[in-house]
């Protein structure tokens, strides 16, 4: 029987024991892990190596499970976000994150400098959709958001240098 975990429903962890009793026990020791890693996190005022060791611990039990709890792509987040390189805008990292915890698995991988669509997520893309993805974000310049500001208006009619209220 596996013991009982924080905030657990003890009906659902009776269930799964019946069936497959050591992967519901690792599941709940990584869910366990990765709840007071958060919490850790959240407390960290935006230094991720304040909770390094409670790091450690879920990487190894995330590895043995066979189960990515998106650790790198959340330490870089928070890195890029509470560091000088959140003045370009984190766009590579937020992504990442985003691809890390879709409940369906990845669908966008890196593939060198541009992102190609993972293995098996091809039926979730129209044919046209290969192109967007060698597409970049606009430079984070004064520039660039006039640029894109002249094109966003056009699409409701607006003329450059015109303004409506």
């Amino acid at each position: 029987e596996i013991p009982a975990q924080p905030g657990a429903d003890p009906g659902r962890a009776a269930e799964c024991a019946k069936f497959c009793p050591a992967i519901c026990g690792d599941m709940a020791d990584i869910a366990a892990k990765k709840k007071e890693w958060s919490a850790c996190l959240a407390k960290s005022k935006g230094a991720p190596s304040r909770c390094e060791k409670l790091e450690k611990d879920l990487a190894q039990a995330s590895k043995l499970a066979g189960v990515d709890c998106c650790i790198a792509e959340t330490v870089g987040l928070m890195r890029c976000t509470g560091g000088s390189q959140r003045s370009r805008g984190c766009s590579e990292e937020f992504l990442a994150m985003r691809e890390c915890n879709r409940a369906g698995g990845r669908e966008l991988v890196r593939d060198g400098a541009a992102y190609g669509v993972a293995p098996g997520k091809a039926i979730v893309f129209n044919g046209g959709a290969g192109a967007l993805l060698a597409s970049t974000p606009p430079a984070r310049t004064l520039q660039g958001m006039r640029e894109f500001a002249e094109d966003y208006a056009k699409t409701f009619g607006i003329a450059p240098g015109e303004v409506r209220f």
